[in-house]
């Protein structure tokens, strides 16, 4: 994994490049510089909500154990989102492309959730984190599109579709996890 090519790919990827996903979909060296991509930014916006945590007094321990868990949510939402991306894209919206192109495309369309590193700060931190989040679907769109070999309208409604399920199941597993006091 070099970390020189994760990080110019990452800000190819915030450019919302095409070229870029379409190299990375036919490159299968792009593997583990996806995953890292993930945790990378699970890891930058996991230390951010600790610090966010810390601010609003949840207490160090809970804190640690809300990062922890917040990073294992992430990376499993990630493949969870890149089956079920597959799946739906493949399935019901004409796409052509293997699980491993939709992955690495995917891995790197986290790529601006890195400001959730910020996202403790008081006021605007919300902000940030909800910008992020919509330049990562847009990213995503992208990354479906070139990934899938889709048209523009089945490429989001792949990427809707595949996203509320993710964050449907996302949700159910924090919450059971939040009444188990692990802190999601």
């Amino acid at each position: 994994m070099d970390f020189n090519r994760i990080i110019n790919g990452m800000l190819r990827a915030l450019r919302l490049d095409k070229a870029f996903f379409e190299e990375v979909e036919h490159d299968p060296t792009y593997n583990q510089d996806a995953l890292g991509v993930v945790i990378l930014v699970s890891l930058l916006s996991g230390v951010g909500s600790f610090l966010g945590g810390l601010i609003e007094g949840r207490g160090f321990l809970n804190a640690i154990l809300g990062l922890i868990v917040g990073i294992l949510l992430a990376v499993v939402g990630y493949f969870l989102w890149v089956y079920v991306t597959h799946w739906i894209g493949t399935r019901l919206f004409k796409g052509t492309g293997d699980r491993g192109e939709v992955q690495r495309a995917l891995g790197f369309a986290y790529s601006p959730q890195i400001l959730g590193v910020l996202s403790f700060i008081p006021c605007v931190g919300g902000i940030i984190a909800l910008v992020a989040w919509v330049w990562s679907i847009a990213a995503a769109f992208v990354a479906v599109r070139q990934s899938l070999d889709q048209d523009d309208t089945n490429a989001a409604l792949t990427v809707i579709i595949s996203g509320i399920a993710v964050l449907i199941v996302i949700a159910v597993v924090s919450l059971i996890l939040g009444g188990l006091g692990l802190g999601a």
